[in-house]
């Protein structure tokens, strides 16, 4: 069985927030669909493998993108280049990048996370 690789040889990851403005309704399918188009049409095959672009957390009209540290930009600038979905203008708006998926849903998305509170038993 193979080890997983140490935190300090695993490729460094980011999560971008983004926003999307369209008239109808998406499917998480179709938004993926989208992202791998754009991020093909504008960065190639070998780019889009490098930056490594996936869909973390999806609630329309928001979600998260999780692609490496080094092509974030890469990934934002194929985002903006998504002008039509289904022959209705589509704009996708990146809020913000984050080191974390739960710093990006706190940060850009306002989302508070649920909070575990520790109940002492009295002894009886």
């Amino acid at each position: 069985m193979l080890k997983p690789l140490p935190p300090t040889l695993r490729e460094k990851k980011r999560y971008i927030a983004i926003k999307i403005l369209y008239d109808g309704e998406i499917k998480e399918r179709e938004l993926i669909n989208l992202i791998r188009e754009a991020s093909l049409n504008f960065y190639g095959c070998w780019g889009t493998s490098k930056a490594n672009p996936w869909l973390v957390y999806f609630n329309y009209p928001y979600a998260i993108i999780r692609c490496q540290r080094d092509n974030v930009d890469f990934v934002r600038s194929s985002l903006i280049l998504i002008r039509e979905f289904k022959d209705k203008p589509i704009n996708i708006i990146c809020l913000g990048v984050s080191g974390t998926i739960r710093k990006a849903k706190i940060k850009f998305l306002n989302i508070k996370p649920k909070r575990w509170f520790l109940v002492k038993r009295e002894k009886k």
